[in-house]
């Protein structure tokens, strides 16, 4: 990762902190969000999140389905997005992020499903797991449904590159 000094890595460090948060709980009303890399994610045109944006994926090492979040309960806008450009487009996912999905925990929880604390990359990573498990992708495909259709689209403004 790229090191970061001066202001910006108190930036990014306050983006880390975790303290405010629970260890073991997500609370319903804790802000959570979604970075979005593909452009079949989201319409900007109508303001929205597409379900595919959180369909789970195969997780081969814990043997599971989980989408990715970020805790961002706590950090202004602008701190969520330099947490996504310094850790996803950089560490995690050498793609640029187009936009995110934001929404509160409780979303997720309505759906019957759950929160893997695990820091893992980082402090504010969590994984939401409980997914409907074999072939059931039609069931899959409902909840994240329900879940995008409650979720705020913030698209970012930075200049794309070509």
């Amino acid at each position: 990762m790229t090191m970061l000094r001066g202001p910006y890595w108190t930036l990014f460090a306050r983006c880390l902190h975790v303290a405010s948060l629970s260890e073991t709980t997500v609370d319903p009303k804790e802000v959570i969000t979604r970075f979005l890399f593909q452009g079949s994610h989201f319409a900007v045109t109508t303001g929205r999140v597409n379900p595919t944006a959180l369909m789970p994926y195969d997780n081969k090492n814990s043997k599971r389905r989980e989408t990715s979040i970020i805790r961002t309960d706590g950090l202004q806008d602008r701190e969520v997005w330099e947490l996504g450009y310094q850790i996803h487009e950089v560490a995690v996912t050498p793609r640029p992020i187009k936009a995110r999905a934001v929404g509160v925990a409780a979303i997720v929880i309505d759906q019957q499903l759950q929160f893997d604390i695990n820091g893992n990359p980082y402090p504010r990573h969590a994984d939401i797991i409980g997914w409907p498990v074999g072939d059931e992708k039609h069931a899959r495909l409902a909840l994240a449904t329900e879940i995008a259709n409650r979720m705020t689209l913030e698209v970012d403004t930075r200049p794309q590159k070509q």
